[in-house]
């Protein structure tokens, strides 16, 4: 197993820097154009990064081939990465336990000790590894797939993907100048295809909406959709937050359905300060969004039979 090291107590500040890095010189990371080869992953074993993960190998670097692998996954295969590489932190939580008097509980303890009404204490504690990407490593013969050409007709592609959506609202044009979702209605609003710049544009920005609507109380009930209106409003945390949530998560979407990110749009500008204000505030800011956009891309994409109950 690839040896890990405990992350230094400001793993959460040495992220956040660098998301507000890029924020200050007017960059959103989550919306560069975007890679053909799909998600980030791992080379040698598949697998593809999610939450904060995502965020950092999916928009972070430059690479043009998003496959990484571990110093020693690269040994494994002859492979060796070349002296001067830069490595890219990855991250995963392991969780404790506690009581409330401090003591450890065990995993496998947990269930029976809060059906028995006691309080149980979750402490995430994060670790790091590092990742180097294929384009640094020498001596393997990576076998990378082809990039195939786009579709020549992306709408028809992107309605197959929004149909393989799980329970998700209607979609009204009513309003021709707003795209926004209503939680009371449970509907989306979105002005037609014909007012958008691009295919692509309209497309990102429904995802956006959808993206919204999982916070919904009857699906993943986020507080920056739940809050009564005073307490969402324009500026506060929770809307910072759900915004943000809805941006990586649309971002997420697009990749997915192999359409290329929009870039800022004019009024982005007071997006990215009350990102700003609330990630200098707060270094888990950017993590909880991380986590939340993955749960609602997830949400979507997840087969359910049942029924969604949405609460009015």
């Amino acid at each position: 197993m690839q040896r890990t090291t405990r992350v230094k107590p400001d793993l959460y500040q040495v992220v956040t820097n660098k998301l507000i890095a890029l924020l200050e010189s007017g960059v959103a990371p989550w919306q560069r154009a975007w890679n053909q080869y799909g998600l980030a992953s791992n080379y040698s074993n598949g697998h593809t990064y999610t939450g904060i993960n995502a965020f950092l190998l999916n928009f972070l670097p430059a690479f043009d081939i998003p496959l990484y692998m571990t110093y020693k996954q690269a040994q494994a295969m002859g492979g060796q990465v070349r002296k001067g590489a830069k490595a890219e932190p990855v991250y995963f939580f392991k969780t404790l336990y506690k009581d409330a008097d401090g003591k450890s509980i065990k995993p496998e303890r947990v269930a029976d000790r809060q059906a028995a009404g006691d309080d149980v204490h979750t402490i995430p504690m994060p670790r790091s590894f590092y990742l180097f990407n294929v384009a640094d490593i020498d001596g393997i013969d990576f076998k990378i797939p082809e990039i195939s050409d786009k579709p020549s007709r992306p709408i028809q592609r992107c309605d197959d993907f929004v149909a393989t959506f799980q329970g998700m609202p209607e979609v009204l044009h009513e309003d021709l100048n707003s795209a926004h979702y209503v939680p009371k209605k449970d509907r989306i609003n979105m002005p037609p295809l014909p007012r958008f710049h691009s295919p692509e544009a309209y497309y990102k920005t429904l995802f956006h909406e959808m993206i919204h609507a999982t916070g919904s109380a009857g699906r993943l009930n986020r507080p920056g959709i739940t809050l009564p209106g005073k307490e969402r409003k324009a500026g506060s945390a929770p809307h910072a937050l759900e915004e943000l949530i809805a941006e990586l998560g649309a971002a997420y979407l697009c990749q997915i359905a192999g359409i290329n990110s929009q870039p800022l749009q004019e009024n982005s500008a007071a997006y990215l300060e009350g990102y700003l204000g609330h990630l200098r505030k707060d270094k888990k800011f950017l993590f909880q969004a991380a986590t939340s956009a993955q749960r609602a891309v997830d949400f979507l994409l997840k087969p359910r039979v049942e029924a969604v109950t949405i609460a009015g």
